[in-house]
């Protein structure tokens, strides 16, 4: 790290620090609820093989951070200011709640559960937003304006046999609360499931057929999806490996359980749009 003499100096030596000391660590080798709603699904897939993602920036990193800690808050207000009951630890692990389907292969983890005078449990789901994101769910309810959150709680519902969730929002830039009750949506759980399945199956598309497509320049699986970023060379990552329901892979190309690349490696790359 450079002299930090001046105030520009000072910025790029913070950047600098984030991009030494804070590097992703390694990337997540299931289907979590957080992305089952992403309108992709080749990303299912990226994400259930463990491909890399794109390293985010320090700006970024710092929204993610931020966020993190904004849950926290909510969580102190839900109950010191409001005196609800949360639970945002499982009792029996002294983690974040979670569920896993498959053997490990879908799995969500829950802010927590919470419960009112009503006498019902929830689903707890957290989310800051910028201003105009919340004025959008607050407008239109998050189905409409963030769709891959209501497919997140969605799954979170169907996972852990849950009946209704609530979403609490808190706006970043006026520290604004907004709440909704979501009720469960079985044939929106099954869509969901449909769309698991075809990753199971290695039978997933990509979403646009241009890289330039909007719901592309953003997204964290683009480099190992229209780039050439480094993927590890292992049977999960191979084109010929299936996940199985007890959380294994099994090689299609030999009928046996994939435990090691072989010299048969091809890297596993969804199908392109129709």
């Amino acid at each position: 790290m450079g002299e930090v003499r001046t105030v520009e100096d000072l910025i790029v030596a913070i950047d600098d620090g984030y991009d030494k000391q804070e590097r992703e660590g390694k990337a997540r080798c299931y289907i979590g609820a957080s992305i089952v709603g992403n309108p992709c699904d080749a990303v299912l897939s990226f994400n259930m093989r463990g491909f890399p993602n794109n390293e985010p920036s320090p700006k970024l990193k710092r929204i993610f951070r931020l966020g993190h800690i904004l849950e926290d808050e909510v969580v102190k207000d839900l109950k010191e200011k409001a005196d609800v009951r949360v639970w945002e630890k499982d009792g029996f692990t002294g983690r974040q709640h979670s569920y896993e389907q498959l053997g490990g292969h879908v799995v969500c983890h829950m802010d927590g559960h919470i419960e009112m005078d009503d006498g019902v449990l929830r689903v707890l789901e957290i989310k800051s937003m910028n201003n105009a994101s919340f004025n959008k769910f607050v407008k239109h309810g998050v189905r409409k304006s963030h769709p891959q959150y209501f497919g997140q709680v969605t799954m979170m519902m169907g996972m852990a046999n849950f009946t209704e969730a609530m979403l609490v929002a808190v706006n970043k830039n006026s520290s604004e609360y907004h709440a909704e009750i979501i009720e469960f949506d079985e044939i929106e759980f099954n869509f969901l499931r449909e769309r698991v399945d075809r990753a199971l199956q290695n039978k997933t598309a990509k979403v646009a057929s241009d890289e330039e497509d909007w719901r592309c320049r953003g997204c964290f699986k683009r480099g190992v999806c229209w780039g050439d970023t480094p993927v590890p060379k292992t049977c999960v990552t191979c084109q010929f490996s299936f996940p199985t329901e007890k959380g294994l892979w099994h090689c299609s190309k030999h009928d046996e359980e994939a435990e090691a690349a072989c010299a048969d490696y091809q890297r596993y790359a969804p199908m392109d749009k129709e």
